[in-house]
Formats: C-alpha cells, structure tokens, sequence
C-alpha cells in the first residue's frame, strides 16, 4: 500500500472514531457511487475493512455504512 493510501486510511479510520462517539455508536453511511469515482478511498476503505479495523454493513444495498470496530479502536489508541 502506498503512503498516500495509508495516510487516508489513518484519516478514514479517525473520522469514523470520532463520528462512532459522536453519534452514540452510529454507523457512517457513504454511497457506493461517491467512493467508486476516487479510486484512493475506495482503496483506504477496502484496507480498514480487511485488517477488520472497520465494517460495511452495507451489503445488498447502494451504499457503505461503514462504523470503527474494536480492533480499529485499538489500532488508534497504539499508535
């Protein structure tokens, strides 16, 4: 993965933190069109969902609705 990638990741997985203690553990909810048109998110997301630092509960539908899971949690407090 590059740097760039990497350093949106770091910034996807934040906002979800920060929009998880926000909203009472509410999931963010992004359209699949918004992140097909810039290949970097698409790549950051595909990241944090793989090394299960983030869920898509989204499946079957138009959008991501992706929240911060524990072992994302855990990766930001380490770091």
């Amino acid at each position: 993965m590059n740097a760039e990638i990497n350093k949106l990741s770091d910034i996807l997985l934040q906002s979800l933190y920060d929009y998880h203690f926000a909203n009472n553990g509410g999931s963010y909810t992004i359209p699949k069109t918004m992140v097909n048109t810039d290949p970097n998110s698409k790549q950051a997301i595909e990241y944090l969902i793989e090394k299960e630092y983030a869920k898509d509960s989204g499946q079957g539908s138009n959008n991501l609705v992706l929240a911060i899971t524990e072992q994302g949690m855990d990766y930001l407090k380490n770091k």
